[in-house]
């Protein structure tokens, strides 16, 4: 499995001085990279992708989203940043979307259904191994002062969940839970929530640099600023159980090219990437 968290608009590199890493460019190559190396591939965020800075704009934000598309992704749980532009031109995007967006608890102020649709997505494989993926945004979460809620309200994370679980895991093998609340509050969940086999952590940026368990739940965490790609490899056992490989936070190096359909994207919306994010001399 390989997961992200909280790009923050980070959708170039960081154009660092010392080492240059990071972009969706290269997390696209290395996802593909990933894809034609190994036979059952997921590749899901735990949201924040988008940004409070002024001079982040729409262009970006669905710039992102298009980027996501071309990399397979399976699910993404959104933050409070990425309700930046407003809940419809999330929801819009979402519509537009190949990936699932999932958030359980966050519902219509009217009907009480989740606003961007089922509150989870099971992916199967070929040979019937089916992975359960839900998310979940802190509660206590507070939106930009600006961003319109009145036509959504965010359930309590735990008792959403403790609601939801037998269903999924009626219908899934392996669990996923994209927990956009932070490590701390993740753990605690993990704790009070148990029967998930894996917690994709986001907000705060947070990383995990080993493998974290929380009675019989991992707890994992790659970074902010898409400089790193988190991934895990899970045996699955015949008994349908499976074992987890150490966690690896691969950084997203120069000498990963941009992936050409990036490239292409970036022209088309317009938005420019430099030279040396291409390994091109001045």
């Amino acid at each position: 499995m390989l997961f992200s968290s909280d790009l923050l608009g980070k959708i170039r590199s960081c154009g660092c001085a010392v080492k240059e890493m990071g972009g969706l460019g290269r997390r696209a190559t290395y996802i593909e990279d990933m894809r034609n190396s190994l036979s059952h591939v997921i590749v899901v965020d735990a949201g924040d992708a988008f940004s409070l800075d002024l001079s982040y704009s729409k262009t970006e934000a669905e710039l992102t989203f298009d980027v996501f598309n071309l990399m397979g992704l399976d699910a993404f749980t959104p933050g409070e940043i990425d309700f930046v532009f407003g809940v419809s031109f999330l929801k819009d995007l979402a519509g537009k979307s190949i990936f699932r967006i999932i958030a359980a608890n966050i519902v219509d102020a009217e009907t009480g259904e989740p606003i961007f649709g089922p509150p989870y997505t099971v992916k199967e494989f070929e040979n019937g191994y089916r992975v359960g993926i839900i998310g979940v945004i802190d509660d206590t979460t507070r939106f930009p002062g600006y961003v319109d809620t009145s036509s959504f309200k965010i359930l309590p994370v735990k008792q959403t969940l403790r609601r939801i679980l037998p269903s999924l895991t009626e219908k899934a093998d392996l669990l996923i839970l994209l927990s956009h609340l932070g490590l701390e509050k993740s753990y605690e969940l993990a704790r009070e929530v148990p029967g998930f086999d894996l917690i994709v952590v986001g907000h705060g940026k947070p990383i995990t640099k080993r493998l974290e368990k929380v009675g019989e739940t991992l707890v994992i965490a790659t970074g902010g600023e898409g400089q790193y790609m988190g991934r895990i490899n899970l045996s699955i056992l015949k008994s349908g159980e499976y074992s987890a490989a150490k966690v690896d936070l691969v950084p997203l190096v120069k000498e990963l090219e941009i992936h050409p359909g990036v490239e292409a994207l970036f022209a088309r919306y317009g938005v420019e990437l430099t030279d040396k994010e291409r390994n091109k001399k001045k």
